[in-house]
This record gives structure tokens, sequence and C-alpha cells, in this order.
């Protein structure tokens, strides 16, 4: 009878621990389970603004993911980011990494302002800036965005082409003219303008003006206060007088042309200069990675050094609603560091504002001579939208030359009125940069 007794104790006892076992190999695959959701990859969201710039971010991305496995960046490339970035902020959808243009007529300001940004002076950030521009960056005492480069306007010239023909690089506008003349003599298009996308137009004028005559803030400012207005001054008219001369040298029906049709027309050798922004450099070569070519400021009168005059382009910014900020600053570190801006500066032909950041700029030596001397002219002054929207339409009418009865001397009216009816926001704007 006993051993009954124990025989069934016996076998309760061992059902019991089979029973045990089971529910603490349930409790472990719980455990691994909630292991295996914490060892899933944070997931960051890096939108991307500049369009010629895109392929190098996408390719700075893929090889962090590759490098690491706590966090997978991925990119957000949309058609109109101006006006979808904007939508986003009102929809609580603000993404967590974000490249801006600094020399946009958008506002980072604004985004700062509003509440969207989250301040850097605490990550360490911005200890990796070169000496100088963080006073220009600063928004109500804090800063907000890490600039990756400043850009620059100037003249791209087809190395093979000019020693081909025994030609060499112009020292003056007088030595320019020369060339040009030869060229269009040989019945080829000196140059080629991207004229069909209106966004284009200023880039070269902005070329011509600033070597002699440097920043156009003191002109805003002196036409919104009354002091002078841009049909009076000097530097306007005579440099727009140079910039539509120009236009004789370039294809016919410029208007007809848009930007990335110019960028093939210069890199596959049709055209033999090509007046625009140092932002065109990645775009040439990657349409052709061989082409050897060299990028000046616009030449002056004179001859004498040029005013190089510099904008903030990309800015990197951290979303304020980000809900991993620790995690999106080990990429943004890994974005900064030496090596990656290396690689970054020598594809996008861009001036680094990173300490360490230059790679091999030799396309544009004159201009990083100047930058590393600091002999140049950092311009953040943001005129409205709509100024630039008046000066944009008039040149564009201006090129096309349709109009008799619209000259230099209208379109700078134009102009004069527009400055008028903003005068208060163009002068508020000066301030807040002064006090910075």
């Amino acid at each position: 009878m006993e051993k009954r007794k124990l025989g069934k104790w016996f076998v309760v006892l061992a059902a019991g621990i089979v029973l045990l076992g089971m529910f603490l190999s349930r409790k472990t695959l719980r455990e691994r389970q909630r292991e295996q959701q914490s060892a899933e990859p944070v997931k960051l969201s890096f939108y991307l603004r500049k369009r010629e710039t895109i392929h190098i971010f996408e390719d700075i991305v893929e090889k962090f993911n590759q490098f690491q496995d706590e966090v997978q960046v991925h990119t957000v490339v949309v058609p109109n980011p101006d006006v979808d970035l904007k939508m986003r902020a009102l929809n609580g959808e603000f993404p967590d990494i974000v490249e801006m243009i600094a020399s946009s007529g958008e506002s980072v300001r604004q985004y700062a302002q509003g509440g969207y940004l989250a301040a850097l002076d605490d990550t360490g950030l911005v200890d990796r800036l070169m000496e100088g521009y963080e006073p220009y960056l600063t928004v109500n005492g804090a800063v907000y965005m890490i600039p990756l480069s400043v850009n620059f306007r100037g003249l791209f010239l087809n190395c093979d082409l000019m020693e081909e023909a025994g030609y060499e690089v112009p020292e003056n506008y007088e030595e320019l003219h020369v060339l040009l003349e030869k060229i269009k003599a040989r019945g080829e298009p000196a140059m080629v303008f991207p004229d069909k996308d209106v966004w284009t137009l200023h880039q070269g004028w902005d070329a011509v003006y600033t070597v002699e005559w440097g920043s156009r803030k003191d002109a805003y400012c002196m036409a919104a206060n009354g002091t002078q207005g841009l049909c009076e001054n000097e530097g306007f008219g005579k440099s727009l007088e140079m910039y539509l001369e120009l236009r004789k040298y370039g294809q016919e029906r410029s208007w007809e042309t848009g930007y990335d049709e110019a960028v093939s027309a210069f890199a596959g050798g049709d055209a033999w200069m090509f007046l625009q922004g140092n932002w065109a450099y990645s775009a040439i070569k990657k349409q052709n990675p061989d082409i050897r070519l060299v990028f000046i400021p616009f030449p002056t009168f004179s001859g004498d050094a040029p005013q190089v005059f510099v904008k903030l382009d990309s800015v990197i910014a951290l979303s304020a609603s980000c809900e991993h900020p620790e995690t999106a600053q080990v990429f943004l570190e890994y974005l900064l560091s030496e090596d990656v801006m290396n690689d970054y500066t020598e594809k996008t032909g861009a001036y680094s504002c990173i300490k360490g950041g230059n790679g091999d700029l030799s396309f544009a030596r004159e201009f990083v001579e100047r930058l590393e001397k600091k002999e140049f002219v950092l311009e953040m002054m943001a005129v409205p939208d709509s100024v630039y929207e008046v000066r944009d339409q008039g040149l564009f009418r201006l090129i096309l030359g349709q109009d008799k009865n619209y000259g230099i001397k209208e379109f700078l009216n134009e102009l004069d009125e527009a400055i008028e009816m903003r005068k208060e926001e163009i002068l508020d704007e000066v301030k807040w940069e002064q006090a910075q």
C-alpha cells in the first residue's frame, strides 16, 4: 500500500517537474523574444534636399548601415522638398535628421524658432566646426544646424579643349573677352546657359557681380531704407550689362536648355565654359568622371585678386521630435568624421566647414587658397522670396529680349518696388544677423 502511494507521489512530482520545466522554458522563450526585439536596429529617417548630392549622401548612408548593426538610416527623397518639409512639420511628421540649404529662400531660423529643431550645443558636434562659423549659426542663443560646406560661384573651363586649342586660362575680363571671341570664330558655343530653369539665372549674375562689388547686402539695405535705389547702383547696372553680353557666346535659344541638359553639354565637351556654382561639380563628374576641368572666380576688369563671396550650403539639423536623439548623434558623428568629410568634399567640390574635412579640391585652387586664408565674405542675409521671384522673372525677360520696352533700367525699377514692399523684413533680417 505504501509503495503504491509512493508511486503516485512520484508520478505527481514528475509531472510537476515537467510542468515547471515547460513554464520556465516558456519564460525563457519570452525573454529571448524580448532580447531579439531589443536587438533590432533603431531606424532613423534622413531627409535629403539637394539633388546634386543625393547620390553622395545615399552612398554615405549605405556605408554607415553596413558598418554597424545598431542603427539603420534610410534616406527620404521627394520631388518638391521645400513644400513637402513644411507639410511634414505641420502634420507632426518631421524627419529625424534633415539636410537643409542654408543659402536658399527657406529660413532654417524659422524651423528653429518654431520648435522643430533640437539645439546641438551640448552634443559636442559644434566642436567639429572650423573657427569662425559658429557666430553665424546662433538662433536665440543656441546652435541648431551644422554646416557641412560653403558654396561659391565662378566659371568652369574644360582643360582638354583649352589645351588642344593652345588657349590659356584668362586672368582678367579683357583676356576672357578675347578668348570668347576666338571660340566664337570657330563656330562653337563657348558657354552653355541653363536658362530654362529660372532658379539658375541669378547664379551667373552673382558670379559676375561679387568678384568686383562683393556682397549684395549693402545694396539691398540701401534700397530698403531709401538711401540709394538699385537703379542708381553702378555695380548692379554694369554687372547686368556684362552678364547679358555673355549670352552672345552661348547656345542659341538658351531659354530652352535646362540645368541637367547644360551639365550634360559641358561634361560632354559641347561647351568650353559653364558659368555656375561649385555645386555643379558633382553633377559634371557624375556625367563624365574623366573630364579635366578648372573652376575659377569670374575674371575681374583689373586682373586683381577677385573678392570671394560664399554662402553656407548644406547644413544638417536634428528634429526636436526625434525619439532616439542619442542614436541619431552616432550617425551625425560618423557623417562629420574626417574620412567621410574628405570623401564628401572631393565628390561635391565643396569647401568643408568641418575640421580636417577637405579632400582634394585642386580643381578650384584659387578659391581654396582664399578660403584657407580667411579672405572671403560669408553672406547670411536672406531676402524675402517675393523679391527673389521678381528678380528671377525679370532676368528671364531680359534674356528672352522679346520686349523692347523692358531693359536693365525697367528691371531694376521693378526690383526696387519689390524691395520697398518688403523693406521692413529686409532691414529686420540685417538687425537679426548683426545681433548674433
